[in-house]
């Protein structure tokens, strides 16, 4: 996995799943042009001249917003920006900056819990999905990211820091705001802090309450950490209201229940009456909605490394990670925690579930199904540094695994050749790369 501003890349997790991509999203057709407006919501500077209503912004803000039940309709979210300067281009991250801001309320809020800011628009022939990252806004820096969601592989990164290049950022740590200048543009940035409270149900024996979590799914989780298994594993806060109604699936050994669009399975123990969130759906992964799962939601700021360097020892030969789980040797990486299957049948997942919940009081009754396999992997010590890459054995290897140690090699690789493929490349490709241009 990658932390791309705000998009988690798995970069040889599974042979299909070419992208953990931390929620950047995709659109529907819109034509874009300059639109100036007259002063209003966005305080942009009037010069007289009518907004063009095709051109929108849609913005994630909108469906999690308290008292919204989002229908899953994205019309329902688009924002008319009131004043551009100029038409956003995808080679400019300054311009799309902008863009964004102006269709972005004088008082916006990021609930996400990793202070990700999600966005998309249509520009030309692409859909532009991508975030504003406010994870480093102590430092006076913030980055905005995006792809074309119809080519993943295109994507850009802009980094901004605060009295650098007109750009001004004031965080204000007690009340939780980012005041962001821009070009004129003036926005307040409230970083949501709703969802960070202890949870409302006693820990048990072992347990570990690691933080609250708000993914951009809307759903608000409890994140726990269960030492005696070196288990993480999410339990919805039954406090906040469920954003999406929901189907109870069919078995009758477990009580297993699907989110209606988000597909999210949880199911729920009968000794604790804890929901615990056991599946998400492949589709979504693949697709990088804002279904993915809330691996990439995890708080920026949490001290987590001993726990994260006990729950996955493969970190060490990974370099080391920092305080918060950002690896030390990998820039802008950081460990997912993502303690569910990834499933593509709810009725196979539910089979799957009948054999893996157990009649027991402690955390043991689940910690089966959220199981990941990553916590006992170790990167191969006898791996070469030349070769053919092994298709086959990237089935094995975890999120966040050592490059080095993602391939098994034969004499004939060429390895610089390596450094030219795109990350979530299909292995097919690797195999006609080699080939092609040896």
């Amino acid at each position: 996995m990658v932390e791309f501003l705000g998009c988690h890349v798995l970069v040889s997790y599974a042979q299909r799943v070419r992208s953990w991509v931390r929620k950047c999203r995709a659109g529907a057709p819109l034509g874009l042009s300059v639109c100036l407006g007259a002063m209003g919501a966005s305080g942009c500077a009037t010069n007289g001249v009518v907004v063009d209503q095709s051109a929108w912004v849609i913005l994630n803000e909108q469906a999690l917003r308290p008292g919204v039940v989002w229908d899953g309709s994205e019309s329902s979210l688009k924002v008319h920006p009131a004043c551009s300067t100029d038409e956003p281009s995808f080679e400019e991250p300054r311009s799309v900056l902008r863009f964004v801001l102006s269709a972005a309320p004088t008082r916006a809020v990021v609930y996400p819990t990793e202070r990700y800011y999600y966005y998309k628009f249509m520009l030309g022939p692409r859909v532009v999905s991508g975030n504003i990252r406010f994870a480093d806004v102590e430092d006076g820096a913030l980055s905005v990211g995006y792809f074309d969601a119809y080519s993943q592989r295109d994507m850009r990164v802009g980094h901004f820091k605060d009295g650098e290049d007109g750009v001004s950022m004031h965080y204000n740590a007690e009340a939780g705001e980012v005041l962001l200048q821009v070009d004129g543009l003036s926005r307040v940035f409230v970083l949501d802090r709703s969802a960070l409270s202890p949870p409302g149900f006693d820990l048990l024996p072992g347990e570990q309450h690691v933080s609250g979590v708000r993914d951009e799914s809307g759903y608000s989780l409890q994140l726990l950490y269960y030492k005696p298994a070196r288990a993480f594993y999410y339990v919805l806060d039954e406090r906040k209201p469920r954003p999406e109604p929901w189907v109870r699936g069919q078995s009758q050994m477990v009580e297993a229940w699907f989110g209606e669009r988000s597909r999210f399975c949880f199911v729920k123990h009968p000794g604790t009456g804890r929901l615990i969130l056991v599946g998400v759906s492949r589709r979504e992964i693949t697709q990088n909605t804002w279904y993915d799962g809330p691996f990439d939601q995890v708080p920026p700021r949490l001290p987590l490394r001993a726990m994260l360097e006990e729950a996955y020892p493969y970190v060490e030969d990974a370099g080391g990670l920092d305080e918060h789980g950002n690896f030390l040797e990998m820039e802008g990486q950081r460990v997912a925690i993502s303690p569910y299957r990834v499933y593509e049948s709810g009725a196979e997942l539910e089979k799957d579930l009948e054999g893996m919940i157990l009649d027991a009081a402690d955390p043991t009754a689940w910690t089966t199904a959220t199981y990941e396999y990553k916590r006992d992997w170790r990167a191969p010590k006898d791996y070469a540094l030349a070769g053919v890459h092994v298709r086959e054995l990237s089935l094995g290897w975890p999120a966040n695994h050592w490059g080095s140690s993602s391939r098994g090699w034969d004499k004939g690789h060429a390895v610089d050749l390596s450094r030219t493929w795109p990350v979530n490349h299909d292995a097919q490709d690797s195999h006609l790369a080699d080939r092609s241009e040896q």
